[in-house]
């Protein structure tokens, strides 16, 4: 496993345009990691924070803005650098929402590691979902969309 998880390198891809809900921004792993890696990591979980009304057509202002780095960098850091227990592929910022994916082994494990890095932080608005998507389909439909 490289310093980056399961993936060799940490490149990122960053896309920019407008949806039916306004202006979109994807930030997005460029390159997928090994087929065995992939296989491993078969579930998807995706972190949802709803900062605006659905269909705004906004970003978030500064101070939600702040909030949210502050917990990629937390998350991000700790799936990416700690073994087997997640690893960041795409945020997603689009029509009032800000979407995380992560792929993981296990989803409990995830939620376990998840909230032992939060724990003692302040209560974010966050809403989560699990599925299974051993093809990894949730990142190569944004790799091509945007390629």
């Amino acid at each position: 496993m490289s310093d980056f998880g399961i993936f060799p390198s940490d490149e990122w891809a960053v896309a920019q345009g407008n949806g039916p809900d306004g202006p979109i921004l994807t930030r997005y792993r460029s390159r997928m990691p090994s087929s065995a890696d992939r296989a491993l990591f078969s579930n998807l979980i995706l972190i949802r924070w709803q900062y605006a009304d659905a269909g705004a057509g906004v970003f978030p202002d500064g101070e939600t803005l702040d909030l949210m780095a502050e917990f990629e960098d937390a998350v991000l850091e700790a799936a990416d650098h700690e073994k087997y227990w997640g690893s960041g592929v795409a945020v997603i910022t689009e029509g009032g929402v800000r979407e995380w994916r992560f792929y993981t082994p296990d989803t409990s494990e995830f939620m376990a590691n998840f909230n032992r890095i939060l724990a003692g932080k302040e209560a974010l608005p966050l809403e989560f979902q699990a599925f299974d998507d051993p093809e990894w389909i949730a990142l190569a439909e944004l790799q091509a969309a945007t390629s």
